[in-house]
Order: C-alpha cells, then structure tokens, then sequence
C-alpha cells in the first residue's frame, strides 16, 4: 500500500499557520522521566544516560512510524543543581522532527524529599519530504510533482525553530511527582507553512510499595493535555528479588481515547536496567496494524559524595 500522507493537509489552513502537531507516544515514561519533565535532570543521585527505540503500529503502512532517543543527565551537588541532555528523533511517515535540548534545574532538598524546578532550552528540526506527498487533486503523471496546493512543498522541505520547556519535579526514594510544560514556543517554517508545535501540559506521578521481602509495586500515571484534549496512561509496574521487571498499563481512559494496553518485560542488574514492551492496539486502528514495540536501556552510576576528613577537637567545658 502506498503510504498517503494527509496529516500535512489539514495543517495547511489560509492563514498558513497550522497548530497541533502531536507528541512522540512513549510506554516506558516511568522509566525515563526527562522526557516528560526537565526538572528530573539529577534526581537519580548520580549520572544517569538512558537510550530508547520505538515502533508504533507495526504494519499499518510502508513507512514505519518510530522514535529513538537518547538522554543523560546528573546532579551537580556543590551547587544544588542537575544538567541534562536530550537527543530525539521521530518520524511519522515522510515527516521527521529530529530535537536537541539541554536541561538544568535548581534542587532544594528537605527532610522528606527533594524539589526541583528546572527549564529545557533548544532546537527542533523538521523535515518534511514534499515529494513523496499525494494530495486528492495533485496531478503526477510523467514525473511531474504537482500538488496543486502552495502550501504543500513538491520538495524536501527543512525547518528550524527554538524550543523551550519548564517543570517542576518532587521525588524520594518511594514516589514521584511533577508537573512540566513543553514547547512553550515552537514554530517551524516549511515554505509557505508554519508548522506550530501544540503546547502540552504533562503530568506524572508513581509510588513504590514494599509488599514482601522480595516484591516491590509501583502503580503511576501519566496525563497529557493540550487544554483541547486529554490523553491518561495508568501502569502497574513490578519489581521482583530486585532484579526481574514487569507490569501493565492501559492508555486511554474513555471510548474515544483507548489506545493501547501495555506488557512490559525487563530486568536490572547493578545499575544497567533493559526493559521491552508490546502494545496491544485497541483503538479503531487495531484492524490494521499487529501493534508497538519499544524497548528502552539506561545505565545509572552513583558519584562518591565528598566526606570531610581532618582532626577533630573536644572540649570538656562544652561536652
């Protein structure tokens, strides 16, 4: 089946801005929380790189719907602060939005837990090729390329647009919690179209409960909304003699946004952590396509904290 791209259409309204562009779909968000929340950077109390592979809907086209990412980040205590680097690449049949951002959060640790608030500065690029495109009224025959849409690019079309994020993130060592909001400001130009990235509000929250010896449980939920629409995943991950990982998840809460129910299969060991999931399409989509895969690894290694050595002094009139 030849792959109609449709989605660059409706983008293409008179005033030659369109808004709405989606979000990579992510199952492993528990996993790696910077996607969703600059402020995470150096809540892992070390240096933390994280790396993720993702294909969505495996066999609905020819042209493969998939993400990659890649992610570091790590704490800077003597100044209470976290750095973070974020490398992700997504591509929607002939569009591809490739994003580089750097993340730095200030961090304030209380009795209880630790807050952090924290921004995203960087850039994303677009590409779109335009001559792979079928519009209803194109013309394309003897090799032409006519769309008969000027805001349609009959050629490989390139866009480059700043793009800022900001969050607020909360975490010990038994639950998380933060909120954050990306592309505050993100407008790419193809051509004659402005291609304007929706701005998201994200939400996201787990606790870990200790059920045994042996057994750890950790249901968490992830909301996102463009203030338009709302899409919520709830998971139960679990991890067993502290090396085995599993669990489940549904995403969508109503008729009209059920997407997916989640597996997930994994294991850590030391600090290296490979986890695999498969998502069961139940949407309309499912018909059409046998799934998503994604698979995702992250290596964490602790810094030593620097203990203060010298002599110490006891005065008997102050003991």
């Amino acid at each position: 089946m030849k792959f109609t791209l449709y989605i660059f259409l409706w983008m293409a309204v008179s005033a030659g801005v369109a808004y709405g562009q989606s979000e990579p779909q992510y199952s492993h968000y528990m996993y790696n929380r910077q996607l969703f929340n600059p402020a995470y950077a150096g809540a892992g109390d070390g240096v933390e790189f994280n790396a993720l592979y993702r294909t969505q809907y495996v066999g609905l086209s020819n042209r493969s719907t998939s993400t990659q990412y890649f992610g570091f980040n790590m704490q800077i205590d003597p100044i209470s602060s976290g750095i973070g680097l974020q490398v992700t690449n997504d591509m929607i049949g002939y569009l591809r939005t490739t994003s580089v951002a750097i993340n730095y959060d200030y961090r304030k640790k209380f009795r209880s837990f630790s807050l952090a608030v924290g921004i995203g500065a960087g850039i994303v690029q677009t590409g779109l090729q335009g001559d792979k495109l079928v519009t209803p009224e194109g013309i394309y025959t003897g090799g032409a390329i006519d769309h008969r849409d000027s805001y349609v690019p009959a050629t490989l079309a390139n866009g480059l647009s700043p793009d800022f994020s900001a969050g607020i993130y909360l975490n010990n060592e038994k639950w998380f919690a933060g909120v954050a909001v990306d592309h505050i400001y993100t407008i790419t130009k193809l051509q004659n179209t402005s291609l304007g990235y929706a701005r998201n509000l994200l939400v996201m929250g787990g606790y870990d409960f200790t059920l045994g010896k042996h057994f750890n449980m950790m249901p968490s939920a992830l909301v996102k909304s463009d203030l338009r629409q709302v899409q919520a995943e709830l998971s139960l991950t679990m991890r067993i003699y502290d090396n085995i990982l599993t669990g489940i998840a549904f995403r969508g809460y109503s008729q009209r946004s059920l997407d997916a129910a989640v597996i997930y299969a994994g294991f850590r060991y030391r600090g290296f952590r490979l986890v695999y999931s498969y998502d069961i399409n139940a949407s309309y989509l499912s018909g059409f396509n046998t799934g998503s895969h994604e698979i995702s690894a992250a290596y964490l290694f602790g810094l030593k904290k620097r203990t203060r050595t010298g002599y110490y002094y006891f005065n008997s009139r102050f003991l």
